[in-house]
């Protein structure tokens, strides 16, 4: 298979994803790691926003991490990151909208915002991220990943804004209880497939 070129930055959460999927189907690959305050040529030729990741594969340019995982699961071999079953492929692609749509805003609120926003606001935020964090929970049930036993594009989109949550100020261990929710991390963080990803993107 041809390799592949990611335009990344390693701090980026849509990165990860596609970097984590990536490492997790064995596919040899290139990173050209970008200052975004800076965009390469290249990446402002192939993505007018600029933004990463950007995958290039046989001459074509891929952006949109969720677009690029499911086009690097459906082109490689096992192990597949999709499940079979149609109803089941819905639901990993409502994990990912529901990220996007939902809990990233939330979480950039907390993040970023929560020294500018009233308490009023901080109450209602707080509110919100508990429930989100609730849905995470209930969603694992008694299985080790969101869609059963076996790590999918679920947990693979989603958990990168986890640990974003998790190691964010103000401080997360003083607002949440989510003990359940840390060992799925650690399941994912622990796996040699995010160790190779975190050793390529070491400054």
């Amino acid at each position: 298979m041809i390799p592949f070129v990611l335009h990344s930055y390693r701090r980026c959460p849509f990165a990860i994803r596609v970097r984590m999927t990536l490492e997790e189907k064995n596919l040899k690959y290139t990173v050209i790691e970008e200052d975004l305050s800076h965009p390469s040529e290249e990446l402002l030729r192939l993505h007018p926003e600029g933004k990463v990741p950007l995958l290039i594969h046989s001459g074509v340019s891929i952006h949109e991490s969720a677009v690029i995982t499911e086009y690097l699961d459906e082109i490689s071999g096992p192990p597949y990151l999709m499940p079979t079953e149609p109803l089941a492929r819905a639901q990993v692609r409502l994990w990912t909208f529901w990220c996007h749509e939902f809990f990233k805003p939330d979480l950039e609120l907390f993040k970023y915002e929560w020294n500018q926003i009233s308490e009023i606001e901080r109450t209602s935020l707080l509110g919100r991220l508990r429930e989100h964090l609730a849905k995470l929970t209930s969603s694992l049930g008694p299985h080790p990943f969101l869609m059963g036993e076996q790590l999918t594009l679920a947990d693979i989109h989603l958990f990168p804004f986890y640990r974003q949550l998790q190691k964010s100020r103000p401080d997360f261990s003083t607002c949440f209880e989510a003990a359940k929710l840390d060992l799925w991390l650690e399941r994912i963080t622990s796996r040699p497939s995010f160790e190779r990803v975190m050793r390529k993107i070491a400054p």
